[in-house]
């Protein structure tokens, strides 16, 4: 399989069954109660920031890929993504010793990431920098949405309480 059916899996489980998951286990209470959040948000303003900041951040991501190959780094960037949330989902099922909303699309993400990795690994046409890269990508595509998250929340409240 090629890494592009991969990289657009992963936006394809995001968008809708991983919020969807996230959704039924009252992930911004989640959030909120693991300190991710410094306030607690409502489903609908946490759903406008999954479809205003995360997403797009995503979807950048990919297009960068998908338009110019040349940019290899964030299609591997969205599945380094990938397995950074399946590893905040495992580490806090552990740490909690109960379910954290998520894990199981994050599984999916994991398998479907490394699947991915392995492809690009094993079909040699990419170098260690756009790996090394892409994991830097992947960092960023899983806290910067977080940290606008936070920067833009009055602008959302304003908009999600009214």
């Amino acid at each position: 399989m090629n890494l592009i059916n991969f990289v657009l899996l992963n936006l394809m489980i995001y968008l809708p069954f991983h919020l969807f998951e996230e959704a039924v286990g009252d992930f911004p209470k989640w959030m909120y109660e693991h300190k991710w959040l410094p306030y607690h948000m409502t489903h609908g303003h946490w759903m406008a920031n999954n479809l205003f900041i995360y997403y797009p951040l995503l979807l950048a991501a990919v297009f960068l890929y998908i338009f110019n190959r040349q940019f290899t780094c964030f299609g591997i960037g969205i599945l380094i993504w990938g397995i950074i949330n399946f590893g905040d989902h495992f580490f806090y099922t552990i740490k909690d010793q109960k379910y954290s909303p998520g894990l199981i699309t994050g599984v999916i993400f994991l398998i479907n990431s490394v699947m991915g990795l392995r492809s690009f690994i094993l079909s040699a046409s990419g170098s260690m920098a756009q790996f090394a890269l892409g994991i830097l990508i992947g960092g960023v595509l899983f806290g910067l949405p977080m940290g606008l998250c936070i920067i833009l929340y009055p602008f959302f409240e304003k908009y999600i309480r009214s």
